[in-house]
């Protein structure tokens, strides 16, 4: 059961959008970037700076992830918890049919690799754990877009869906 809870919508939509950012951004880019007036960015930013998630660089007058969030993120690596749930059967099914195989899951209009079971024997995958493609550049995605109703995949294919993917823009996350 979902509740509506708006302050911990914002903030996480910022932490959402700084972790995107390839460096720190400016108080105007964050408000701009999550739909809120500047003052109320400024008193959740200042919220988020007193409990370690957000870091105010005074100089350059930009904001950037801090250190709680850092540890967040950490925090998921260690606990796995797709990973732990797939590598079993991702393990059976690579002994079971001879080949490699990677766990992928969909993040927005991209796919992110989070698990990799190598066959023995057979060369490593092109992609990579942590590497996030373009659903419509990823084989990984493509087993879902029969199933996949418009209304959800719309987001991810504003055009549609390519019939042939274009040049791999993998980045680790």
């Amino acid at each position: 059961m979902s509740s509506h809870v708006p302050a911990a919508q914002r903030a996480l939509r910022v932490l959402t959008f700084l972790a995107a950012q390839p460096e720190p951004v400016t108080l105007d880019r964050i408000a701009r970037a999550v739909a809120m007036p500047r003052s109320s960015t400024y008193q959740l930013v200042n919220v988020m700076i007193a409990e370690g998630y957000v870091t105010h660089l005074e100089d350059d007058h930009r904001y950037g992830l801090g250190l709680a969030a850092f540890e967040v993120g950490s925090g998921y690596t260690r606990q796995a918890p797709l990973q732990r749930l797939a590598r079993r059967p991702l393990a059976g099914l690579v002994d079971e049919l001879g080949e490699s195989g990677h766990l992928a899951t969909m993040h927005g209009a991209d796919v992110v690799y989070v698990l990799e079971e190598r066959a023995p024997g057979k060369p490593s995958l092109v992609t990579d754990v942590g590497v996030r493609l373009p659903a419509h550049s990823s084989p990984a995605a493509a087993p879902s877009w029969p199933s996949c109703p418009l209304r959800r995949c719309g987001p991810c294919f504003p055009t549609g869906p390519r019939s042939s993917p274009g040049p791999a823009r993998g980045r680790r996350r």
